[in-house]
């Protein structure tokens, strides 16, 4: 692999039921070794829980581009290998790139595209507006005396803002709100109207 060569990442939450850890182990031994034969995989990272109470498994998959991770995810013999799995999880969700904030969501695997618009900009408002303001009342005492650049200033404090929306901010409140967000969607009936 090229070591410039831009990747697109897959990453997977898996919350394994207790009593069904050996199953889940081989049942992601075989789905990981499918993963491997598709076109464009590149590399699997599984991190395994730090929580024995709560057994989620992060599985990180990475491909040469979005079609070919897309291609993979969407394909039959992939479906297949979820459904054989379907028993051995509590919870599982993916994360995968999308548009403009969703990079930020967890989204559930039965949802079909993305939350509509409107609820984005709330979820964004909701996330951005309060977190400037416990930031500015956070840096104003610790950057206020430094005398910097008012662009230097800014600099610092979108880093600092980024750092907690990517984590912990936006996966907790995605996370709380997911069943508002995609109560329009399920992969079983599609999108409804409204």
């Amino acid at each position: 692999m090229n070591e410039h060569e831009a990747l697109v990442g897959l990453v997977i939450s898996e919350v394994v039921r207790p009593e069904r850890v050996r199953e889940y182990k081989e049942w992601s031994a075989g789905i990981s070794a499918a993963a491997m034969k598709a076109e464009g995989f590149r590399a699997r990272q599984v991190i395994e829980p730090r929580d024995s109470d709560h057994l989620e498994y992060l599985i990180v998959l990475k491909f040469d581009s979005l079609a070919n991770m897309n291609r993979w995810h969407e394909s039959e013999e992939c479906r297949q290998w979820l459904s054989q799995g379907e028993e051995l999880f509590e919870h599982r969700t993916r994360h995968d790139p999308g548009e403009g904030v969703e990079l930020w969501y967890s989204r559930p695997d039965d949802a079909v595209g993305s939350p509509p618009f409107w609820k984005r900009v709330m979820l964004g408002t909701l996330a951005v507006y309060p977190s400037i303001i416990v930031l500015r009342f956070l840096t104003t005492p610790i950057l206020g005396p430094l005398n910097l650049h008012p662009d230097v200033n800014l600099l610092i404090s979108v880093a600092l803002l980024s750092c907690w929306l990517t984590w912990p901010c936006m996966p907790w409140l995605t996370r709380v709100l997911r069943p508002w967000l995609y109560a329009e969607q399920s992969c079983a009936g599609g999108r409804k109207d409204g």
